[in-house]
């Protein structure tokens, strides 16, 4: 009879001690799943504001280049005023 009761004795002791690995495992992975989607939001927050900074950068950008071509534009124009006008005063005598 004491080799019975300490069978029982040592499956209900196994019983036990698994039950409460299998209770602290499922804490630690509760625990480590709060953590994981903390830090999913905290990327999913990172990644959009990256998305707003690039939106506003393209724009920026967008505009940058539209002031260079007016710019550039301006440039060729008043080139081509002074080089007209370099011309007319070449032409007419006495205009030095």
């Amino acid at each position: 009879m004491g080799i019975v009761t300490g069978l029982a004795g040592l499956a209900i002791g196994a019983v036990a001690a698994w039950q409460l690995a299998r209770g602290f495992a499922a804490a630690e992975m509760s625990r480590l799943r709060t953590r994981l989607e903390e830090q999913i939001g905290f990327w999913q927050g990172e990644t959009e504001r990256a998305r707003a900074n690039a939106a506003q950068v393209a724009e920026r950008t967008a505009a940058w280049v539209a002031g260079c071509q007016q710019g550039r534009d301006d440039v060729l124009s008043l080139a081509r005023a002074l080089g007209q006008h370099a011309a007319r005063a070449d032409d007419v005598p006495g205009a030095e």
